[in-house]
């Protein structure tokens, strides 16, 4: 596959990552860190660079798991219930 590819998965995961520093939303945040993450993940992998493969598995992961806590922990809100606009 074409380098370029992989560089610019890298440079868009970095922008990513540093722009979730300007994010107050929280779900947005650890949203935009984990697509961050995952493509610098891939970045990594292309290269065969561990540490960098190996932190961003740790911060998925972290990101991953305070999602799926706030996923289970948001009220579901029965469709029947909602009303209607129409």
């Amino acid at each position: 596959m074409n380098p370029l590819f992989f560089d610019a998965l890298s440079w868009i995961g970095l922008a990513l990552c540093i722009g979730a520093f300007f994010i107050k939303d929280i779900l947005m945040l650890r949203l935009a860190t984990l697509v961050g993450c995952v493509l610098m993940g891939v970045y990594y992998t292309h290269i065969d660079v561990a540490q960098g493969m190996v932190s961003n598995v740790i911060i998925v992961a972290i990101n991953a798991f305070y999602l799926l806590k706030r996923s289970e922990r948001e009220p579901k809100v029965d469709a029947s219930l909602e009303c209607s606009s129409t």
